[in-house]
Parts: C-alpha cells; sequence; structure tokens
C-alpha cells in the first residue's frame, strides 16, 4: 500500500431518490448538488450562488426560515450601475433594484418551499474568515469588489460558529444534516492562515456533531488531504481539485449515504446515460432503431424511481414507426 485510505465505518443509508436534498456553502456545495442533479436526486443547490462562511449560510437559513428579515442597506450598486446584496454570490444582480429584490424574494420563497420538504441538508464550509463592513457593523458574504479599506477581516471562532448554528438549530431539528468542510484551499489568506481557518471549521463540526443528533461529519476535507494527498488531484491553480478527485468523493459519499437498492439505481442510470449519449452513424439503421427501444424500454422500468420523462419522450422522437 502506498496510501492510506480514509475508510467510512458507519452507513447511514438514508438518502435515495424519494428523499429530497437541498445543499447549501462554497463551491463543494454545488459539486455535490451538481452530483446529485445529474443522478436525478431531487435536490436544490445554492439558490443564491455560493456562500463560503459560516455566518453568511446560516444567515441564509435566517432568511429562508423566517427568522431574520433581509437586510435592506445591504443593497449596493457598483461603478457599472449593476445592483448586488452584500448577502449574495455577485451572480445575483441586477440593473435595477427593484428587478433585484424580486429575484431575491423568488428565490428565498424557492428555498422556504424546498427545505420545508426537504430531509437532507448538506452544508459545507469554506473559511472561517468573515468580512466586516465598518459603516454598518455588518458581516457581509460578498465584498463586491467595494475597496478594501472599507472592510474589516475577522476570523470566526469555534464558539461563535456554534452558537450560531444553536441559533437555527430548533428550526432544523427533523431534517438529517450532513456536515463538510470544503477541500479547496483559500490561498488568499495564505497557506498558514488557510490551515487556521479549516482547522476552526473542523472542531466546530466536531463539536456540533457531538452535540446534536442529527448532526453528521462527511469528511470530504480529509479524504483529499490525508486519502488522494496528491497534487495530481488537483487542477491548474492547485487549489480546487479534479473531477476525478470529486468523482472519487463521490464514490465515497454514496458508499455512506446511499441504501444498497440506490447505489443499483445509480448504477443503472450510469449505464443508460451511456446509451444516451451513443451518437449513431446511421440513426435510420436496423440496429440502431433496435437499439433505441431496448434503451426505451429501461427507461420506463427507471421511470419508477426518477423523473425520466424528458429522456423517455427524447428517445421516443427518435424511434422510426414501421409502416404497415
Amino acid at each position: 500500500m502506498f496510501r492510506t485510505e480514509l475508510k467510512i465505518s458507519e452507513k447511514k443509508s438514508f438518502i435515495t431518490h424519494q428523499t429530497p436534498v437541498f445543499s447549501v456553502g462554497s463551491c463543494f456545495a454545488e459539486v455535490m448538488g451538481s452530483k446529485l442533479e445529474s443522478y436525478k436526486f431531487q435536490v436544490l443547490y445554492n439558490p443564491f450562488g455560493t456562500i463560503f462562511s459560516s455566518l453568511s449560510i446560516f444567515k441564509i437559513f435566517k432568511l429562508t426560515l423566517n427568522q431574520d428579515k433581509l437586510w435592506e442597506e445591504g443593497f449596493l450598486k457598483n461603478n457599472d450601475h449593476i445592483w448586488f446584496h452584500y448577502d449574495f454570490h455577485s451572480d445575483i444582480k441586477s440593473l435595477e433594484l427593484e428587478t433585484l429584490k424580486q429575484t431575491i424574494q423568488d428565490k428565498i420563497d424557492e428555498a422556504q418551499k424546498f427545505i420545508a420538504h426537504s430531509e437532507i441538508i448538506i452544508i459545507t464550509l469554506g473559511t472561517a474568515w468573515v468580512y466586516k463592513h465598518i459603516a454598518s457593523n455588518q458581516y457581509v458574504a460578498n465584498c463586491h469588489k467595494v475597496p478594501q479599506h472599507q472592510f474589516e477581516k475577522v476570523l470566526l471562532s469555534v464558539d461563535e460558529i456554534c452558537q450560531d448554528y444553536n441559533q437555527i438549530a430548533p428550526l432544523l431539528k427533523n431534517k438529517k444534516i450532513i456536515l463538510t468542510v470544503s477541500p479547496v484551499r483559500h490561498i488568499k489568506d495564505t497557506l498558514p492562515l488557510n490551515s487556521v481557518s479549516k482547522s476552526v471549521l473542523r472542531l466546530a463540526c466536531h463539536y456540533l456533531q457531538e452535540k446534536y443528533e442529527n448532526i453528521i461529519y462527511f469528511p470530504a476535507y480529509e479524504i483529499v488531504n490525508d486519502d488522494l494527498r496528491d497534487y495530481r488531484f488537483y487542477t491548474e491553480d492547485m487549489l480546487h481539485i479534479t473531477p476525478q478527485a470529486e468523482n472519487y468523493i463521490w464514490g465515497k459519499f454514496m458508499e455512506s449515504m446511499m441504501p444498497e437498492l440506490t447505489l443499483s439505481i445509480v448504477n443503472q442510470w450510469n449505464y443508460i446515460q451511456k446509451k444516451l449519449n451513443h451518437k449513431p452513424y446511421n440513426p435510420a439503421s436496423e440496429s440502431h432503431q433496435k437499439f433505441l427501444k431496448q434503451t426505451l424500454k429501461d427507461l420506463e422500468q427507471m421511470q419508477n424511481y426518477m423523473n425520466l420523462e424528458n429522456e423517455i419522450k427524447l428517445v421516443k422522437e427518435q424511434i422510426i414507426e414501421e409502416v404497415l
């Protein structure tokens, strides 16, 4: 053995295609959310864009679960006359203030409805470093390229993160919470301070898991740093992980969080997806038409587990009916 494989001993087996999953947080939350989506799970991920700090992530829950109101003073317009809000990612923007307000309200409504019937919530923490807007004394999720002198950089403590979660814990007590720490390094904090930040997040996750029975920690951070532990699993920026590493983590996630039946369905869907992506030399050939009909049967058998209306329609459109 030339590596130390991280083995997750305790299998939870509670994510199926019938259990809605809400995923929020850093870009790793988006990776996991998109994986779930591609395998036809019911999922909503990062509706407000990528959010890195626990403070901002928990603020989203306070907003969507009616524990807090939108910070009206958080709207700002940049030099290009584009409106943003300090609590949300820069993808949430508009040329008109009222349009942005409506967009944010629509996203709050969408998240609120989805969370209400979600059984699983994945929260991925990215950094313990946060920025306080000096004039308003408010912490922000995104500085939106406003000059740095208008903000104070602060390192959250383990106690602050845990106390902040305690405020939303009663609202999430009926959900299963999967906490993760993003393996993506924040190099602008410097490598030593990135390590400090990740240490704070990891310790906070540990204490929250110890305190709340509905919280589970998934070791994405450890899988990258202690199991894979090699620069070949990083992209060119040497900070983000490659699709190969993402797939490895996804495999560990499925193995630990899904029952055997769901794993079997995922494997079947993998096989069908390859068939759907097949490009024939002659779409009208007898062999390809036979292939399409078998693919249609496979899809119809799978629709008991997932919504495949679009795929079934697409295959039917390619089948040439025989003329009697």
